[in-house]
């Protein structure tokens, strides 16, 4: 890079120039100006750093941060001014307002030598040095600039977009890619205050090996010492190998936790984490985490391993299996495998409820291709069973494999569409009838759209052929079933302009109605275990809802297809503003029945109602800050709700929510869920969840907890307690303790996580 030294424009003699006069000096073009070498200390400590809000609570950086404007300079010269300037042969002397910049880049000091034959520069009296939003300053610098070497004394640092301000008693430049400092400290406090501290004896960065050395490394809080180390190193960019910070927690089922992770960068693209989790009741836990990441796939392997659990006496394990890929343009692969020693190891170690209450973990892998006009997936699936009290006969099959295929629609003669979708599986498991299925859906159909509405008329005949195996020797052991479908879908959309000024400017009506009619085939003897006993494969009633009113068949599976004369009618309604966005949007409808429905599953007594119950859904977020769902059903004849769900949710900002959920299922379900963050004083916060059962009348799960957040660290203290099931008596309690040191890095177990899951989550 090469530098300028500019002075006040005049043509006088070199011995003779003085602070008006002006003298424009060019150093040898091979020497290099390397400040920014020490600089590279902003960005390792910068990593942590995250979002601006932040430094909320932090008062505004002092202004002498802040260089002075320069004129605009071009190409890559750094020109200087000064009150005068004197030149001897190869030394320059500049004294007075010594000003030098290039780009973002600026340089002041009060004196500033020199010497264009050695390459060597010393600035004096205050030199203080820019480069964008980073400052270094010092009493005086000597620099070798051609070798990249020089001596920084008294040295004072500051990242002022990151927050981060320290100094170094001296800040040595031993080349283009190495610097040292030494008793360096730092923090991301305001000034004037050391709330928290990190400061080492010395500071190694070396950026061509990649690596920061900090001997005697101490971080205190409050000025006490919380941390000491004395050897740390650390990667300047990226990641390295080396132990993270230990988190330490309190539960009931398993005492007191330390965890201390370890960390393998084993490639650019692989690493590992190996955590011995101590706990003082069961012993230790070790888990480890391999993740990795190619052109065409990404990845993680996780397992755990406690060895003779002091609780239960034996030895307890997981393992699970995650990758997705595309090897190739069009396909994709998945693997999703999970295994646990027993049923109570989620129970014990997972402290999730949406892990703790599964009965059974899947296990599958599939492969698929998907192209212009078709796809195709495989798809091998298992499971295992968590909860031994499940029989047999009642465990879900296994696929192995199942093969599905399905094309676009393609335009025939005379407007007509053309499509197809295809099955084939074969179902397994240890106990029972087992064997495969065939199942084929061509369909044809004769759409039309226009701008206010369309009609959709369309024609399926299915398919269904079986190959079973320890059925019912009495029965066909190769059961087929043909059933034509005909479904007529018709709508409108209509809109009117709304008027007043409000946010809603159009609302739309838009009514829908649907007739289904497919015949009766008998399918109970499909299907015959070896006791003559009708079974399903994969066959089930789902949930009843909006979505249920416009399928072609009621069961989903392929074991049961439904007789259906029916019309479905529904209305829904939006409101929209001046861009386009969804203000509100209600639906409702019903199904009307022409005949009973008598194709069931085993067991399940023939439907005669004349009509479905009412179902409507609700969802509006009229106000930035306000989101409401809701979903209900209605029961005509015995005049009572049947299910339903209210969620409301109010989120000004990332830290100030409130949620209320309600969710009743008649005879079976009522839960109500609140929970919230919300300040009750300056940096202060209050978090907590309450979910409880009022059926069961007992409470599945409370959080409560506080934050407390300053300029540069925040504390959160949390109590969780909860029960894996309504019906037991057994209580587990969770004491969650972080202090996060901003900029650096936090210390306990990560309240933030629980709080993303259970609160702030949308």
């Amino acid at each position: 890079m090469i530098c300028w030294v500019r002075s006040l424009p005049a043509s006088v003699s070199v011995n003779e120039m003085t602070t008006a006069q002006s003298r424009t000096i060019r150093r040898h073009p091979h020497s290099r100006l390397r400040l920014t070498a020490v600089l590279v200390l902003f960005q390792v400590m910068s990593v942590a750093v995250a979002a601006e809000d932040r430094w909320q609570y932090c008062g505004v950086p002092p202004s002498n941060l802040t260089a002075a404007p320069l004129a605009a300079t071009s190409g890559a010269a750094m020109q200087f001014s000064a009150d005068s300037a004197k030149v001897e042969g190869d030394q320059y002397r500049l004294q007075g307002n010594v000003v030098g910049g290039r780009g973002d880049q600026q340089l002041q000091t009060e004196r500033l030598q020199y010497n264009a034959q050695t390459d060597r520069a010393q600035a004096d009296g205050e030199v203080r040095y820019w480069h964008g939003n980073r400052l270094l300053s010092g009493e005086s610098a000597i620099l070798n600039l051609g070798a990249d070497t020089g001596e920084v004394q008294q040295a004072r640092f500051w990242l002022t977009d990151k927050h981060i301000r320290g100094q170094a008693a001296v800040a040595q430049l031993l080349g283009p890619t190495l610097s040292q400092l030494q008793q360096v400290q730092f923090t991301t406090c305001d000034e004037g205050s050391e709330d928290w501290m990190l400061r080492a004896s010395s500071l190694r960065l070396d950026t061509a090996a990649n690596e920061g050395i900090a001997r005697h490394a101490r971080v205190s809080f409050m000025h006490v010492p919380i941390f000491y180390f004395p050897y740390l190193s650390f990667p300047l960019a990226g990641r390295k190998s080396g132990f993270l910070v230990p988190s330490l927690g309190e539960s009931t089922t398993s005492g007191t936790e330390l965890a201390l992770p370890w960390y393998w960068n084993i490639a650019p693209q692989r690493d590992a984490t190996l955590t011995p989790r101590f706990m003082s009741r069961r012993g230790v836990l070790v888990e480890g985490e391999f993740r990795y990441l190619t052109r065409s796939s990404h990845g993680q392997i996780n397992v755990g391993q406690l060895s003779h659990d002091r609780l239960t006496k034996d030895d307890r394990s997981a393992l699970h299996v995650q990758h997705q890929g595309q090897p190739a343009s069009g396909w994709h692969t998945a693997v999703d495998y999970q295994r646990v020693s027993d049923g109570d190891y989620l129970d014990d170690f997972g402290g999730d409820l949406n892990t703790t209450s599964v009965t059974h973990v899947e296990r599958r892998g599939e492969v698929g291709y998907r192209g212009d006009n078709w796809q195709a997936n495989l798809l091998l699936q298992g499971f295992q069973t968590l909860d031994p009290t499940v029989a047999s006969s009642a465990r879900p099959y296994e696929r192995l494999p199942q093969l599905t295929l399905s094309s676009r629609e393609w335009q025939g003669p005379a407007g007509l569409n053309l499509g197809l979708s295809a099955e084939a599986v074969q179902f397994d498991r240890e106990v029972g009838v087992t064997g495969s299925r065939l199942d084929l859906q061509p369909h044809i159909s004769w759409p039309w759209r226009g701008a206010a509405g369309f009609l959709l008329p369309r024609l399926t005949l299915r398919h269904t052929q079986y190959a079973l195996q320890d059925s019912d020797p009495a029965s066909d052991a190769s059961p087929t079933r043909n059933v034509p479908i005909f479904s007529l879908d018709s709508g409108l959309v209509l809109e009117r302009d709304l008027e007043g000024g409000g946010r809603a400017r159009v609302q739309t009506l838009e009514p829908r109605l649907y007739y289904l009619y497919a015949p009766r085939r008998e399918q109970q003897n499909l299907i015959l275990d070896e006791t003559g006993t009708s079974r399903v494969f994969d066959s089930s009633l789902p949930q009843f809802g909006l979505s249920q009113l416009f399928r072609e068949n009621r069961f989903s599976g392929g074991d049961r297809v439904a007789d259906a004369n029916q019309l479905s009618a529904a209305v829904s309604s939006r409101f929209l503003d001046a861009g386009g966005r969804e203000l509100l949007s209600a639906s409702a409808g019903r199904i009307f029945y022409f005949q009973d429905r008598e194709v069931t599953l085993p067991g399940a007594a023939v439907e005669t109602t004349t009509a479905s119950n009412w179902v409507a859904e609700l969802k509006s977020q009229w106000t930035p800050y306000t989101r409401l769902r809701s979903s209900l059903e209605w029961d005509s004849e015995t005049a009572e709700w049947a299910r339903g769900s209210l969620d409301w949710r109010y989120q000004k900002d990332p830290r100030r929510v409130l949620r209320w959920a309600y969710r009743f299922e008649r005879d079976t379900l009522k839960q109500f869920d609140i929970a919230g963050m919300w300040p009750i004083a300056q940096r202060w916060h209050l978090v907590g969840r309450w979910l409880r059962s009022m059926k069961d009348q007992v409470t599945l799960e409370t959080l409560k907890g506080v934050e407390y957040e300053s300029c540069c660290w925040a504390v959160r203290l949390v109590k969780r307690r909860y029960r894996v099931d309504a019906a037991d008596e057994s209580v587990s309690d969770a004491l969650w303790l972080q202090l996060e040191l901003k900029g650096l890095t936090s210390v306990g177990r990560k309240v933030e996580n629980l709080l993303a899951r259970d609160i702030l989550a949308p």
